[in-house]
């Protein structure tokens, strides 16, 4: 199903480098980067960025629930992370684009088409539970 998810946001947004996908403590449970990097030690900063974002919001005394989507954008490669469950996030590595910079908008149709995609797993996930309750009921 994770294999799933990465192949259809590869094929949606072919400006994609690379994607993460990884538990709030770090872990990373599924990603295109290849093993010659660090794998575990990527996790570790990513969760690590998290929480000093997190931290960040109580030295300011906001209030930070959760957050939805971080952007981060430098000159070469802009990382979007998105929070998928309740542990669980997406983190995705754009290249630099043609025209300078990723463009707002460009940002905006990314995070819809991958929130498509996201919504389109949840209701086969909701689908798959609905068929697995109806098979028990008719035991």
């Amino acid at each position: 199903m994770v294999f799933k998810n990465i192949k259809r946001i590869q094929t949606a947004l072919p400006e994609v480098l690379h994607i993460v996908m990884f538990y709030n403590n770090g872990i990373i449970f599924q990603t295109t980067f290849e093993q010659d990097i660090n794998i575990p030690k990527l996790g570790e900063n990513i969760a690590k960025m998290l929480s000093h974002v997190q931290k960040l919001y109580e030295i300011c005394n906001f209030d930070l629930v959760d957050y939805k989507k971080l952007i981060f954008e430098t000159e070469n490669i802009s990382l979007i992370i998105i929070k998928l469950g309740e542990n669980s996030n997406l983190g995705l590595f754009f290249k630099k684009e043609e025209d300078k910079d990723l463009k707002l908008n460009a940002i905006k149709r990314y995070l819809s088409r991958i929130e498509e995609l996201i919504d389109m797993d949840k209701a086969e996930l909701e689908m798959k539970s609905f068929e697995e309750k109806e098979e028990d009921n008719k035991k």
